[in-house]
């Protein structure tokens, strides 16, 4: 670790529908953007149409922005994936708590924030899944740099699994679970 990020200070904050331009641009940035099918057709309306609800509380899935130094760098939601059926069906753990990430802005890439985002996430997590036992991630198999980073904080890589995607199509995905009581203290 360089001098510049040991004085790196990550954080996560409650999304607003004004974090959502944001998002359409990190969404748009193109080591993000490999990971969504038809990235390039996102719109403003679409991604209000999708996250909206998610912001307002309609849909049981809490979404955060992440900080670094005080900058939205990124975003990071969770979610109990037996709220999500569709998903539920796919994991080895419904009950765990799900928890999906990205850093949009390319200058902060490779400088700690995923590492300090996942540690800060998990005291975030624990206060609002108390009774969780388990911490669940499903990365695409072939992005090397989010598997890495879930073993770096602690998670095992378990089971992979084919998950539908929004344009028919198909995504291998590798289960990465952590045990709570692991992360804890």
């Amino acid at each position: 670790m360089d001098a510049e990020s040991a004085d790196l200070v990550v954080g996560l904050r409650a999304m607003t529908r004004a974090d959502l331009r944001d998002m359409l641009r990190w969404r748009h940035e193109p080591h993000v953007a490999r990971w969504f099918p038809n990235a390039e057709a996102a719109t403003l309306e679409t991604i209000e149409a999708r996250y909206g609800p998610r912001i307002d509380g309609e849909v049981p899935t809490r979404m955060f922005v992440v900080e670094a130094n005080g900058r939205s760098v990124g975003l990071l939601q969770d979610y109990r994936i037996s709220d999500h059926p569709e998903f539920a069906v796919l994991t080895p753990e419904p009950d765990a708590i799900g928890v999906d990430y990205l850093v949009g802005e390319v200058a902060w890439l490779h400088r700690g924030v995923g590492t300090r985002m996942l540690r800060r996430w998990f005291d975030v997590a624990h206060a609002g899944y108390p009774d969780a036992t388990t911490y669940f991630a499903a990365p695409d198999h072939r992005n090397v740099v989010s598997r890495r980073l879930l073993l770096r904080v602690g998670f095992t890589e378990g089971i992979w699994f084919d998950e539908p995607q929004p344009d028919g199509g198909v995504a291998t995905m590798v289960g990465h679970s952590i045990a709570v009581a692991s992360v804890l203290g």
